[in-house]
């Protein structure tokens, strides 16, 4: 009984010379910046879960629509060109490491390919329908199904319509996960 008091002394000791030892370190921090951690300091509490996936696509989606002005000119191909260009790679696929995005009209011959085999190394895909008729609020999500090949699984895939835009993420399973409707405001 003695020993086990005596290792939690020991161990309340070290606890307290090591807390004490940190208060005392060298600050390496480059003149003119701040010695404060700023990933910390800039969070807010509420911001400490990670987002998805189709989470930070969405944010590109939402930004794209934003510049190209798309519930008033409908410029389904600026929204292309805009979404290339503002893609950081930053949306990384879990399973392949891939960050790179494809961005595709759903008449391209790419579609057509029963392999859709230039998909394995991206993590992010939109596809962009321009038919003019296709609506996120009448599409039925249950039956949307594209991604059928094993080496998709953990890409995003954004389904960009009239009205807004339809991401999901695909599991490890090919099941779909993290769904997002995204409806446009019209101005």
């Amino acid at each position: 009984m003695n020993r086990q008091k005596l290792s939690i002394l020991i161990g309340i000791m070290l606890c307290v010379l090591l807390s004490a030892c940190g208060d005392g370190e060298r600050n390496n921090q480059p003149s003119g910046t701040s010695g404060v951690n700023t990933i910390q300091s800039t969070q807010k509490p509420e911001d400490k879960k990670e987002k998805t996936n189709a989470e930070k696509f969405l944010e590109y989606a939402i930004k794209a629509a934003d510049l190209r002005n798309f519930t008033k000119t409908g410029d389904y191909a600026g929204i292309g060109i805009t979404l290339q260009d503002l893609y950081q790679e930053d949306i990384v696929n879990p399973y392949t490491g891939g960050t790179s995005l494809t961005v595709m009209n759903r008449t391209r011959s790419m579609m057509k390919d029963q392999h859709l085999s230039r998909t394995r190394l991206f993590s992010v895909d939109c596809v962009i329908i321009d038919d003019y008729m296709t609506l996120l609020e009448e599409l039925d999500t249950s039956e949307v199904l594209y991604c059928v090949n094993p080496e998709s699984k953990g890409m995003v895939f954004a389904f960009w319509l009239m009205d807004g835009v339809y991401i999901y993420e695909v599991d490890e399973n090919g099941q779909k996960i993290n769904e997002i409707k995204h409806f446009f405001e019209k101005e």
